[in-house]
């Protein structure tokens, strides 16, 4: 009896320490095992989220998983901004942040469902996007014509914006200030309804990205009055910069980062960063990059990230708190 026993307890020994090994063994699996989801802020078919999906397409090789695009839109980026930031720190759960998010959001909101500083942590830069100001067909060809025109008479033209405190708010009223005019400004939910009013002419000009605002150039809807790089983009190389028009002070983009909740490990984050490095330099990628008219900010370290995200945030949050812009 006492023998058998002796045996059980062996049996109950041997399976224990190998539920054991094998649980260890589980959880030793390396990053990633499973699928992960790249939160997108905003629409489906958006600019933002065609390069995410594109980003995300040249990741899921390097890493052996699937990496899936989720959109979680709403409150200019706010909703999925906070999903990301209130997900588990594993790096299954990531986000595709832009200047609007992680830039604009802290400073024209009182307040946020989360702490940038403390539930964020940047994993990547990816892109630099060069804005460009759209002008309706009615409005004078040149920047220097509209200027002039509305000097002499303000709040005669209005402007378009994604809403109140959104990144092309906030570079309109850059641009307003450095060139002395007063127009009137016309918040919209999204960049797409805007630019269908200006196609329409019932707003004066639009900042946005190229690729946003090509589609009315090319109709005969709009024209390009200026282009926020330093040099003149490869996809609208006949645009010409606001700096070779007597504009060089006014410097008008937007950028793409990958990023991670708060308390993810930095193993984690380095192995993310390090995949990142290598879809950037993909054919595929790069050609959308040059499709939008970008450049790549990569590939750079998860800290190079974070200073970049937080001098931003440095250089225009006081700025948009002493203009008193808000969000609605």
């Amino acid at each position: 009896m006492k023998t058998l026993k002796f045996i059980r307890h062996l049996h109950f020994v041997f399976y224990f320490i190998l539920f054991s090994v094998l649980s260890i063994t589980v959880t030793a699996q390396p990053f990633p095992n499973k699928p992960i989801n790249l939160v997108v802020a905003y629409p489906a078919g958006s600019s933002t989220d065609t390069l995410a999906r594109e980003l995300a397409q040249a990741l899921t090789p390097i890493l052996g998983q699937s990496v899936l695009v989720v959109n979680r839109a709403g409150a200019g980026g706010v909703t999925g901004t906070d999903a990301v930031a209130r997900a588990a720190p594993d790096g299954y759960t990531l986000g595709w942040g832009t200047s609007s998010q992680l830039v604009m959001n802290p400073g024209v909101y009182k307040s946020l469902p989360f702490d940038i500083n403390k539930d964020i942590a940047q994993v990547a830069l990816v892109i630099k996007i060069p804005l460009a100001l759209a002008a309706a067909s009615r409005v004078p060809l040149t920047l220097k014509e509209f200027v002039v025109q509305a000097k002499a008479t303000p709040k005669k033209f209005n402007y378009g914006s994604a809403g109140s405190g959104s990144v092309s708010h906030v570079m309109s009223e850059v641009f307003l200030r450095q060139a002395g005019i007063d127009v009137v400004h016309v918040p919209y939910k999204g960049a797409a309804p805007a630019l269908v009013d200006l196609a329409g002419g019932q707003v004066d000009f639009v900042i946005d990205t190229l690729i946003a605002i090509g589609p009315f150039v090319d109709q005969g809807r709009a024209h390009i009055l200026g282009v926020g790089g330093d040099t003149r983009s490869a996809s609208r190389p006949q645009a010409p910069t606001f700096a070779e028009q007597g504009f060089g002070e006014f410097s008008a983009y937007s950028w793409g980062s990958v990023f991670a909740p708060g308390k993810t490990s930095s193993a984690v984050i380095e192995r993310l960063n390090q995949a990142i490095a290598v879809a950037m330099q993909t054919p595929a990628f790069k050609a959308r990059v040059a499709q939008v008219g970008g450049e790549l900010l990569g590939p750079d370290t998860a800290q190079a990230a974070t200073v970049f995200a937080e001098r931003e945030r440095d250089r225009w949050i006081p700025f948009i708190r002493k203009s008193g812009i808000v969000a609605e």
